[in-house]
């Protein structure tokens, strides 16, 4: 029983390692879109993209509405865009109606306590799953 766990284990992070590695050229172009946009925190950004649409593969989440990073509307319905580029213009103009009163008032404080602060990220969970994810873009991506 402890081998058939194992293999599954072992399996599903294959998985996953291959799942990211083809997806890092769609992810780095992602990247660059989201740094030349001036949104700030590019590298927490584009992993909150990795995380809300499962490395850019999810087919049952908001990404199938070009919603790059999981953005509801009353209903709890998913925030529709017409293009990549759209969703990251709506970005922008989101990070910047908020950043700067936020930095004001926790100038030592770092992008996840933003997200939190904002009711973007819901819980500690979410710092927990972005973590590995910001770690990722570091250490794959050209930023």
């Amino acid at each position: 029983m402890k081998k058939l766990f194992l293999a599954i284990v072992l399996l599903a992070l294959s998985s996953m390692a291959f799942s990211q590695q083809a997806n890092k050229q769609k992810i780095q172009e992602l990247y660059e879109k989201i740094k030349t946009a001036g949104i700030r925190h590019p590298d927490f950004v584009i992993a909150q993209s990795i995380q809300e649409t499962g490395w850019l593969k999810c087919r049952s989440c908001c990404l199938r509405y070009h919603n790059l990073f999981g953005f509801y509307i009353k209903g709890n319905k998913c925030k529709k865009f017409s293009s990549d580029e759209d969703c990251i213009a709506y970005y922008k103009s989101w990070q910047d109606k908020r950043y700067t009163k936020w930095k004001a008032k926790h100038p030592k404080q770092d992008y996840y306590h933003f997200l939190k602060y904002v009711k973007y990220a819901t819980g500690d969970k979410y710092t927990r799953e972005l973590k590995p994810k910001v770690a990722w873009v570091h250490k794959n991506l050209k930023l």
